[in-house]
């Protein structure tokens, strides 16, 4: 149902999600010198992930052979001194070895979500609960995302970008496992890229323009496109990017394996989810805190009330009817953080439509004040463009159509009422003052944001009848039929400006050059070279006003004295806590 426009994950191309992307080649036509997991051996692991790794075993020699003969040694004497404490000391000769593999931190704390994740398979799972709860905590990526949305060094420590932007070098980090032990090096990393598009996992669709992976040796992975992907390694540090184990056995939907510095203690579905330190763990980020419980509530405010009665420590994404109850406390802390969720205001642009006129748009975002909306909200930010500060591409954009009414009025007056006669020509004859704008949207936006919008572009002039609906009322009748002149609605993904300039979007919006601008930020070869073009298209959308940005969303977090370390930004999808500690 398309009531908020997120895409998992994605980078927005406009690939059909139900076919294979035709650019891809299948496992069976991959390069015969790179790893190949067409089929699985009898121990259940790919043949061709065990061969691999034989084949670098095998390199080392002879040398082996005196090692092995040592081992053995040692081995034989162990068992024989260890079978004597068991015996006559009736102790574990091991207990020490035991102690020493589950070393780390001993705090524990406890975290209030909402809402629940309704399953632990991050392959499959929809939704932002199960990536907010297991990304960079129990799974890790490829690369690391940052806390201002950006890709940085995760299992790989290093990456490089050939100069026709078609081929990607990562060099992973040396002596990695995974949570039960296992090794994990570039065929684990080629292995669940294979997995991802093959089976369509959230955020494969973004990845339509792989044309090989293969690992050249241990520590190097290589991937090549057959076009180019500028923000490639940004997915890579979200869902597509996470490396699983081959062999690892479980039950997705209840069980999580991975390599990050978490492991999955207990999951109590609906309820809790235990995260403990994970002794294996060898990245940069080994966890801080102990056992970290995800404690899940029926909604906000539910958390927020466990928060002030000292039941949990932290609450993301505070609701704001609870800011002053937490505020009350001295020992709670308020912290505001950023995301890249929107709400719009959006604009019917069709032929029949009076905002097919960008200058009609552009006179209704005059007589909008952004800056009273965000006031009333509590818990947001203006923006004035397409992209948020999270994004590449973001540039302030509020200076374009601030609140204004005289321009509003100017606009309006020119190029509705100076020309009525070209509007009562189209054949539903929309016309200011013939009728209110009919404002429809789904009614969980509540009445009072609708009632200010409606107040404010009666300051221009235009007259708004409101109706509130429910969310499948709107998708037939706004996206389906189309039957609105204006809609709130929420975009609440990154990297997601070319959900505007689609002309299959319910908004009717059609600009050539516009799309001529996306064509050329997806064909961008470096990261600068993206950056300012998508500058220019943000620039040229925010001219064309197919929506009012209303407000992007800046979620308030809730901490606990003595907590250090929480994130605040994308809280909602992405909460990495290892550097979580409790003082």
């Amino acid at each position: 149902m398309l009531v908020t426009m997120r895409k998992e994950h994605s980078r927005h191309s406009r690939t059909s999600r139900s076919t294979m992307p035709p650019s891809y080649q299948p496992t069976n036509a991959m390069p015969t010198d790179g790893p190949s997991y067409d089929g699985m051996d009898r121990a259940g692991a790919p043949a061709s992930r065990r061969e691999a790794r034989a084949a670098r075993r095998a390199q080392s020699g002879g040398i082996k052979s005196v090692a092995v003969f040592l081992v053995l040694l040692l081995v034989f004497g162990g068992a024989g001194w260890a079978a004597y404490t068991m015996l006559v000391d009736h102790r574990n000769p091991f207990a020490s070895l035991t102690d020493l593999g589950d070393s780390g931190p001993k705090t524990s704390l406890t975290i209030g979500l909402s809402p629940a994740p309704k399953s632990l398979d991050i392959r499959t799972q929809s939704g932002d609960a199960v990536s907010q709860a297991l990304l960079g905590n129990v799974y890790e990526t490829l690369l690391n995302r940052s806390q201002q949305n950006k890709p940085e060094a995760g299992i790989a420590k290093s990456w490089t970008t050939s100069d026709d932007g078609l081929t990607y070098t990562f060099h992973l980090n040396g002596g990695l496992t995974f949570s039960n032990g296992h090794t994990l090096d570039a065929d684990d990393v080629v292995w669940s890229l294979q997995q991802t598009i093959q089976h369509k996992y959230v955020g494969a669709d973004g990845l339509d323009g792989l044309a090989s992976v293969k690992a050249n040796g241990p520590t190097t992975v290589v991937i090549t496109l057959n076009k180019t992907i500028p923000d490639l390694a940004w997915l890579l540090s979200g869902r597509a990017g996470i490396v699983y184990d081959a062999e690892a056995g479980i039950d997705y939907a209840t069980q999580a394996v991975g390599s990050g510095p978490f492991t999955v203690k207990k999951w109590d579905a609906g309820s809790s989810l235990t995260l403990r330190h994970n002794p294996k763990y060898r990245g940069a980020n080994a966890a801080k805190t102990g056992t970290i419980t995800l404690r899940y509530y029926d909604n906000a405010g539910l958390a927020a009330t466990a928060m002030a009665k000292g039941e949990v420590d932290a609450v993301p994404n505070v609701a704001t009817d609870d800011l002053d109850t937490l505020r009350s406390h001295d020992d709670i802390t308020l912290k505001q953080g950023d995301s890249y969720e929107k709400v719009l205001l959006g604009f019917n642009s069709d032929d029949n439509s009076l905002f097919s006129d960008a200058h009609v748009r552009q006179g209704a975002r005059y007589a909008l004040d952004n800056a009273a909306l965000v006031k009333e909200n509590g818990a947001a930010g203006e923006l004035g463009g397409p992209i948020s500060s999270l994004d590449p591409g973001y540039e302030d954009l509020t200076g374009l159509y601030p609140h204004d009414i005289t321009k509003a009025l100017s606009l309006l007056n020119y190029f509705v009422f100076r020309a009525p006669s070209e509007y009562r020509k189209m054949p539903n004859g929309p016309q200011i003052g013939d009728r209110p704008m009919k404002l429809v949207y789904p009614q969980r936006y509540g009445r009072q944001l609708g009632e200010t919008i409606k107040e404010q572009l009666a300051q221009g002039d235009i007259p708004v009848d409101i109706t509130m609906v429910d969310d499948a009322t709107w998708q037939k009748r706004v996206v389906e039929k189309r039957d609105f002149d204006m809609t709130i609605f929420t975009m609440d993904s990154s990297h997601d400006v070319g959900d505007l300039v689609d002309p299959d979007l319910f908004l009717n919006y059609t600009s050539s050059k516009a799309e001529e601008l996306y064509k050329n930020a997806q064909a961008s070869k470096n990261d600068q070279e993206y950056e300012q073009r998508l500058k220019a298209l943000a620039r040229q959308v925010a001219s064309d006003s197919p929506v009012d940005w209303l407000y992007v969303s800046r979620p308030w977090v809730a901490v606990r004295s003595g907590i250090t370390g929480m994130p605040t930004n994308m809280v909602d999808c992405y909460l990495p806590l290892a550097g979580v500690a409790k003082g």
